[in-house]
């Protein structure tokens, strides 16, 4: 296939955002690989609609990162991750597979397992290919 995935990344500022601008990934632009690095104030304010429209613009996969359990200062995450299972079921409606998003945790020195994770999902969203709402399965 060609055509490059595009993958969309929401970052915390206060978890893995610190580590990204000293690593050599790019903190918010779209790197070489398609992957786009977008930095959110909390994990916990990356709305359900935020992800679909994610989706609705081009995106093949949707990350979504923030602070370790425990180590969150605003419970973001434990709001993210009660609103994954909306959001999957939101994606199932809409045709998605619901492989298609991920989410992970990451304190600020884990920018390379950042990098990993991210290599992880676009190589399993580059096998599923771009979104077809009408041919997609779940």
């Amino acid at each position: 296939m060609s055509e490059k995935p595009k993958i969309i990344v929401f970052c915390c500022n206060w978890s893995v955002y610190p580590g990204l601008q000293l690593s050599q990934l790019p903190p918010s632009a779209v790197d070489d690989s398609g992957v786009e690095y977008i930095i959110t104030m909390c994990s916990g304010r990356v709305s359900p609609e935020l992800v679909v429209e994610a989706f609705a613009n081009g995106a093949w996969g949707v990350m979504v990162t923030g602070c370790p359990p425990g180590e969150c200062d605003h419970e973001g995450n434990y709001n993210m991750r009660r609103r994954m299972t909306l959001l999957i079921n939101t994606l199932e409606q809409l045709n998605i597979c619901p492989e298609r998003i991920a989410l992970d945790w990451f304190s600020a020195s884990e920018a390379a397992k950042l990098e990993k994770a991210v290599n992880k999902l676009t190589k399993k969203i580059t096998e599923f290919g771009p979104i077809n709402s009408a041919v997609e399965q779940g």
